[in-house]
């Protein structure tokens, strides 16, 4: 997807750089960037509070993390029992993916100005367990 994704920003004017490294230890400078985008990535990696701290470390301030994510359902809903009936194949089928992590609150304890946090559910019988957040946080 860089290929395109490059090709879309240079049409547009926009000045992008995508460097292949792992996310708990980006090779940036302390408050270097303006934004950082992920979608759908805390689910999969490792520690998910490591990455939203190198995240927020790179961030200048006033600079904006942007972020759509797969989360835990309620406690005691039916979408959570789900969840967590289907963890297992769901990490094989989507690359690693836990759907039973507490994103929200990893966002929330990384020490971000201002956090908005939208939670929300795409219904389809193909992905049931499929509870998530989308919003930006300020550093």
């Amino acid at each position: 997807m860089h290929g395109g994704l490059l090709n879309r920003a240079a049409r547009r004017g926009i000045d992008v750089e995508i460097r292949s490294v792992a996310g708990d230890a980006i090779d940036l400078d302390d408050q270097s960037v303006d934004a950082v985008i992920s979608s759908l990535l805390l689910c999969t990696v490792a520690d998910p509070g490591r990455v939203v701290a190198e995240i927020r470390r790179m961030l200048r301030p006033g600079g904006k993390y942007a972020f759509l994510e797969h989360v835990v359902a309620p406690e005691g809903s039916l979408l959570r029992r789900i969840q967590h009936g289907v963890r297992r194949p769901w990490t094989w089928v989507f690359e690693g993916c836990s759907c039973e992590r507490d994103l929200a609150a990893v966002i929330h304890a990384a020490g971000f100005a201002s956090v908005e946090i939208d939670q929300y559910r795409i219904r389809s019988p193909f992905l049931p367990a499929n509870a998530q957040i989308a919003g930006t946080a300020i550093a």
